[in-house]
């Protein structure tokens, strides 16, 4: 499924694969563990650049904008 704004850290959590659902992805914003470039970043609007790295802190759980999937 393709996001509705294919470059929003709410629609790559879920593209990604760090978040289950749309629901998941809205609590780990309000919860403060999402970080871009190991900076924490609480807004679901919030754009990504090819190369950023996004994770949840306390987790080894981490993808990259832009890059191709492994899976």
């Amino acid at each position: 499924m393709q996001a509705l704004v294919p470059d929003s850290l709410f629609g790559f959590l879920q593209e990604s694969g760090l978040a289950g659902s749309g629901g998941e992805a809205a609590a780990l914003l309000v919860e403060g563990v999402v970080c871009v470039n190991h900076r924490p970043v609480r807004s679901p609007r919030a754009r990504l650049r090819t190369g950023d790295v996004v994770s949840l802190a306390g987790t080894r759980n981490a993808a990259i904008f832009g890059a191709p999937s492994i899976a």
